[in-house]
């Protein structure tokens, strides 16, 4: 890709924030089946509560509530754990669910180092769930901030995508080069579109898992559970040393290494390559393990999920000297996680 054809960049996520974007769960979240959700945010807010406590000491977080009297009932619960309510605010605007890093903006700078949101056509990971309010939210997002949005020709949702701020993004190709989201599009199509709205110029592709080879995946396989760029230039990658996943999740994970092994970054040289075990044990209630690669880098913390494990020291240990000079917060997920997702699912990052 010419630079030429680069028209913005997207920072890196370890880049100085202005503020981290949450969407507050709520109790008329709606499954695919039309049920919806009984008793949804009283089971997780806990976890939203701990993750703006811990941001709002180094950052601004703006929260999205659905209506005016859920807004309410999020200052109450914040006001339990002694915020600064001068780092918080409030968009009150219908949501459908709480997965910010999918539906949400990413915000790019352009040439001149002027900020944008893009927007990406959220269609619920490929039509799997209600998405038509969520996928408002970075038009919704812009006119509060008055920053203006610019809405790509592919679909993505931000969970799919990692980029190192200095031309390399990586993503998994079951989750974007497919037809539930990119119908008749080829690779070199959204290739192009990637680099002009994101300034990517090095792509390091893994092939994924389709979700209907899957029952798990409902992304399809997004890259932020599975390999994730570090500070410091490496890519850190989820791996069952006892061998112990899903014979297809075993084959894939073994496909995965080999993909990131051949990869180069923007310079043409390898990555380092440092593995990250999954969960010694399955998680408690489900039939599979956990991930510590879905954490979150604030301006001071980097949130990591952790799940009582016997893995849990290992994984913050390996995360925490990827990126030095923050503290690391392990916060407890499991309640989150039967429904698809961890910390970097609902968290979005705002540009300095």
């Amino acid at each position: 890709m010419c630079n030429s054809d680069v028209l913005y960049r997207m920072p890196a996520e370890w880049e100085p924030h202005e503020g981290t974007w949450l969407q507050w769960p709520h109790d008329g979240t709606v499954l695919p089946d039309g049920s919806v959700v009984s008793g949804y945010r009283d089971e997780i807010e806990d976890i939203w509560v701990r993750i703006a406590t811990e941001l709002h000491r180094g950052e601004n977080v703006h929260i999205l509530v659905n209506g005016d009297a859920e807004k309410a009932h999020v200052e109450e619960k914040l006001s339990e754990s002694n915020v600064d309510f001068s780092k918080i605010d409030f968009l009150s605007v219908e949501i459908d669910d709480i997965w910010m890093r999918d539906n949400g903006p990413i915000f790019v700078r352009d040439r001149q180092g002027g900020l944008l949101i893009t927007e990406w056509n959220f269609n619920g990971w490929g039509g799997r769930y209600p998405s038509e309010a969520d996928a408002g939210v970075p038009v919704h997002i812009g006119k509060k901030t008055g920053i203006p949005v610019l809405t790509a020709d592919i679909c993505i949702e931000g969970g799919g995508i990692e980029v190192d701020g200095k031309g390399s993004l990586m993503a998994s190709k079951t989750s974007i080069i497919n037809d539930n989201r990119n119908p008749q599009k080829s690779q070199r199509e959204i290739e192009a579109s990637l680099s002009k709205h994101l300034g990517i110029t090095n792509f390091v592709w893994i092939s994924g898992l389709r979700g209907e080879d899957n029952n798990n995946e409902v992304t399809d396989f997004h890259i932020d559970g599975s390999a994730r760029f570090s500070e410091r230039g490496a890519i850190l990658y989820k791996t069952d040393p006892y061998g112990e996943a899903a014979p297809y999740l075993l084959e894939a994970f073994e496909r995965h290494y080999g993909e990131l092994r051949a990869a180069r970054d923007a310079g043409g040289n390898p990555y380092k390559l440092i593995p990250v075990p999954m969960t010694r044990k399955n998680i408690k209630g489900l039939s599979y393990k956990g991930s510590y690669l879905n954490y979150y880098i604030g301006n001071e913390v980097v949130l990591v999920p952790v799940w009582g494990d016997a893995h849990d020291a290992l994984g913050l240990s390996i995360i925490e000297g990827q990126f030095p000079g923050r503290r690391v917060a392990g916060i407890y997920v499991c309640d989150l996680y039967k429904y698809g997702g961890a910390i970097h699912c609902v968290t979005q990052q705002q540009p300095k």
